[in-house]
């Protein structure tokens, strides 16, 4: 038997719904969807009303832990505003029959329009006199559908782009071409990580084979490095690191305050249109759950 609606629809801090989204969801629940402005505290009232819940949706900063999802025993699905799964607790979900959908894609387009802005401000501002990026050398760490196009607009542009992925694949003839880590952070005028999320993919020592006065752009989610390392590399160099706030998540202030950092007071894939596209894919996950079988009447 399939389901005609959900019981309760639980919207998590971390989606920041919009009225449309919300005009949307109310029919395919039982009551209005439960939209939390904070994760309720132990006792409180709001926390037995998300007890109720069967359908959740949740954002990248929203942390699904096993204590969390316990609240909601009554949970059969969790809706990601997020392309990473890394903060849900996937052994239980697994274990307690709960179906995860993630969304893919939505903020392709404004990550790569962030990236290609900052090497063109660089390029032009960045230096004593106004410069080019053709001729220039990108490097890339992490190479998928982001970086990929990344590595394509600046080729447009005439820059020399090599990337790389922890194993070696073969660019096209007249494409990015793979490069081993040492080699591409040694040889960059530019840089941009588009690593997995919350990922440490360097050390303080392939940190500091990229030249001092590199232009470094980092929009993956968390640093690609420890803080430390991070804090070390960035006080012994005078090229700039420019993030965007999925980077800064949960930076220190010491960090934060070096010299030459500089966050972006925004989120590098958010644009009017990646919302759109994030809560259209949302709702259609959401509604395509509702339609299929219920693994509990089975």
């Amino acid at each position: 038997m399939t389901r005609t609606t959900f019981h309760q629809i639980t919207v998590a801090p971390g989606v920041w719904p919009s009225a449309h989204l919300l005009d949307r969801l109310r029919p395919l629940a039982g009551q209005q969807p439960l939209v939390l402005g904070d994760w309720p505290a132990p006792g409180s009232a709001m926390l037995r009303s998300i007890g109720r819940t069967d359908a959740l949706l949740a954002g990248w900063k929203d942390r699904l832990d096993a204590g969390r999802l316990a609240q909601m025993p009554r949970l059969r699905y969790i809706g990601l505003r997020a392309t990473s799964t890394d903060r849900v607790d996937l052994r239980y979900t697994a274990e307690h029959g709960i179906t995860v959908a993630p969304i893919h894609g939505y903020g392709d387009v404004g990550t790569v329009e962030f990236v290609v802005e900052q090497l063109l401000r660089h390029a032009r501002h960045g230096g004593a006199t106004r410069g080019e990026l053709a001729g220039k050398r990108l490097g890339i760490v992490g190479y998928g559908n982001v970086g990929a196009a990344v590595g394509r607009v600046a080729m447009a542009l005439g820059m020399q782009v090599v990337f790389h992925t922890p194993t070696a694949r073969p660019g096209p003839p007249d494409g990015p071409q793979w490069e081993c880590l040492p080699d591409l952070l040694a040889t960059a005028d530019y840089v941009s990580f588009h690593s997995p999320a919350y990922r440490h993919v360097v050390g303080l020592d392939e940190l500091r084979l990229i030249a001092s006065d590199a232009l470094v752009v980092m929009t993956t989610l968390g640093l690609p490095t420890a803080d430390g390392d991070f804090q070390t590399w960035q006080m012994s160099r005078t090229g700039p690191v420019v993030l965007d706030l999925c980077a800064a998540d949960a930076l220190p202030d010491a960090i934060a305050g070096l010299p030459g950092v500089h966050i972006h007071d925004l989120y590098a894939a958010r644009t009017a249109e990646s919302v759109r596209r994030a809560e259209t894919q949302l709702l259609a996950n959401l509604v395509a759950n509702l339609a299929a079988p219920d693994p509990q009447t089975q």
